[in-house]
Order: structure tokens, then C-alpha cells, then sequence
């Protein structure tokens, strides 16, 4: 079994699971309802148990497992937390999975690593399990909600705040690898690039096609090989603000919005590179702003709040909240900024 995702074997194209569903006659489906409504219909083989899934909370996980038959294929269907439900249901098992995307709006497309939901943690299990193959139906992908495709481009955009972070560090002379401005140039350019195409490829609706939907996807294993990826300091904030969300109130926003909008909060924060990220984000209709993504001012600033209580759980590296306070009028600023 292959964990690394660039060697994962990934198929995109119209009426793939039309061609592949008919293999499948011995299956756990772990999906959601609009996920399954979508897709029952290429799978002529009923399964042998249909989970509509619950997160990936501790209690539920482990309550999961016995109650669920024996069958030969664990199909996850969905979105990110699909996803990374089957992951963990086949690797407990230890039984073959077939992942079907139905949104391009997570990077579980392309990684092992899942994170469990804990009483106080998020416990990160880093090698699990590989799918047998990876299904992009583009016809299934484009049934879904324009933003929910969208939305991955954040993945994407993300890379700058990586870059903005990491410059902003090294001119104060704090710890981590000098900035290298070719490297992050290097990665900027990919993120310049791949939003380039991505925006030319929606339609009137703000909908990708087969080739936006491959880019949302593909740009979820490209960047194990940025130049950043290993050399910036993890001073970033972008990833880090949609799990203390989850962590501090209990629910997720979109995975992707939330971290477009820590994405621009990192921006703003680290002086840098704010107003290119908000123009990329834009030019891919990726949803940012609160009263879009579904969440309040006020639930923003508890979060920020306590944003390093679950950053230092989870061992990550120093951030600019390690160095600063931040007031009341630069949080007013920071969310006028990011609504204009």
C-alpha cells in the first residue's frame, strides 16, 4: 500500500462511475444524504450497509466500527468528512477503499493523515490507509453546488499565507529557515498559475468544468512538492483557524471557507500579500467573508481568543498571536478589510 498521495491512482472523466460502479456488489457505503442521492444511482449493486456519516468524532468512530457488517470494499462517497470516515473504517478493518469525491472542496482528496475529534485534542493519525482508486466523476462533481467546487481553490490560495508568514518571521529574526525569496517565488507563481486556470475554466453559473474540477483536485498533492512545503516555518494561520473554529464552537464551517478566511486573517496579521490572496480568491468565487461562510464576527474573535491554546495542544510551531495581542480596533480593521 502506497501512503504517499502523488503516487495514488486517480481517474477523472464523464460516466466513470457508470463504467466502475457495477464492480462494486460487496460494499459499506459511508456517505452523506446529498452525496448518496447523486450517486446511488450508478451503483446498481445496493450496499451492504449505508452509513450516513456523523464527523469524525471519537465516540462516534469507535461506536461505528461494530455495528458495521463484513463486505468486501469500503466506498467513501462525499465530501471531506466522507472521506476521511472511510478512510478510518478501512484501515481499522483493514479492507480495500474506493474513494468517490462528490466536491472538490478538500484536500482529503489526496492525503492519508485523518484527524480524529477528541474531548480536547484533535489526535492526527498520519498512516492510514491508500485507496484502491480515486473516482472524479465530473458529472457527479458538477451536480453539487458551484461554491462547494469553488471552494477548494483555497487549498490553493492558502500557499501564500504560508509564504507571507514565513517572510514576515524571518525579518524579525525569530527561529525557523531564512526566507528564501526565490523559493517563495516559486510558489507564488504556482498559485498565480493554477487560479489563472481555474477562473478561465467556469462557466456562467461559477461552476468548473473537467478541467477546473482536475485543478481543485490535482493542487491537493502539487503542493507536497512547493518549495515552501518543507521550508516555511508553519507560522501560518490559515489551517490552524478552521480547526480552532470547529474546536471552540462545536461545529464546522466549510472546510475550505474557513480557511480562505484565515487565509486573508493571516494576510492582513503578517502585512503581506493581502490584497493578491483576496484577488485570487475572488477571481476562483471562492466564499470568504462571515455572513457567506456562516459564522459570526463574534464567534471569529472567541476563536482568535483561544486560537493558541489548541495550536500549542497540537505542537505547532510559534504564530503571531504567540508575539502579539490583538485589540479590538485592529480586529474591526481586519474584518472591514476583509468584507469590502
Amino acid at each position: 500500500m502506497v501512503l504517499d498521495s502523488r503516487r495514488w491512482d486517480a481517474r477523472y472523466g464523464r460516466g466513470l462511475l457508470a463504467e466502475h460502479g457495477v464492480r462494486y456488489r460487496s460494499y459499506l457505503a459511508i456517505t452523506s444524504p446529498s452525496a448518496w442521492k447523486v450517486v446511488q444511482p450508478h451503483l446498481p449493486h445496493p450496499p451492504v450497509a449505508l452509513e450516513f456519516h456523523r464527523g469524525m468524532g471519537e465516540r462516534y468512530l469507535e461506536a461505528l466500527l461494530p455495528r458495521l457488517p463484513e463486505a468486501a470494499h469500503v466506498l467513501a462517497i462525499g465530501g471531506g468528512n466522507a472521506l476521511d470516515v472511510g478512510k478510518y473504517v478501512a484501515w481499522k478493518r483493514q479492507q480495500p477503499l474506493v474513494m468517490i469525491p462528490t466536491i472538490v472542496s478538500t484536500g482529503a482528496v489526496f492525503q492519508s493523515p485523518i484527524a480524529i475529534r477528541r474531548a480536547d485534542i484533535w489526535d492526527f493519525q498520519m498512516e492510514t490507509v491508500a485507496p484502491e482508486i480515486l473516482l472524479f466523476d465530473v458529472d457527479v462533481i458538477r451536480a453539487a453546488p458551484p461554491h462547494l467546487n469553488c471552494g477548494g481553490m483555497a487549498e490553493c490560495v492558502c500557499q501564500t499565507a504560508a509564504v507571507g508568514a514565513w517572510r514576515w518571521w524571518t525579518a524579525r529574526g525569530l527561529e525557523g529557515h531564512p526566507f528564501d525569496p526565490a523559493a517563495a517565488e516559486v510558489t507564488l507563481t504556482w498559485a498565480r498559475d493554477r487560479c489563472t486556470a481555474f477562473a478561465h475554466d467556469l462557466d456562467a453559473s461559477g461552476q468548473p468544468g473537467a478541467t477546473g474540477i482536475r485543478i481543485a483536485a490535482e493542487i491537493n498533492r502539487e503542493r507536497y512538492d512547493l518549495p515552501t512545503a518543507a521550508a516555511a516555518g508553519g507560522n501560518n494561520l490559515d489551517h490552524t483557524f478552521a480547526m480552532t473554529f470547529e474546536w471552540v464552537h462545536g461545529r464546522e464551517l466549510l472546510h475550505a471557507e474557513a480557511v480562505a478566511l484565515g487565509t486573508l486573517m493571516n494576510a492582513y496579521l503578517y502585512a503581506g500579500g493581502f490584497d493578491e490572496a483576496k484577488a485570487l480568491l475572488d477571481a476562483c468565487r471562492v466564499r470568504y467573508r462571515p455572513p457567506e461562510i456562516g459564522c459570526t464576527e463574534a464567534e471569529i474573535r472567541q476563536v482568535l481568543q483561544r486560537f493558541n491554546e489548541l495550536s500549542d495542544r497540537l505542537g505547532r510551531p510559534r504564530n503571531w498571536f504567540h508575539l502579539h495581542r490583538l485589540d479590538d480596533a485592529t480586529f474591526a480593521r481586519m474584518l472591514a478589510a476583509i468584507n469590502a
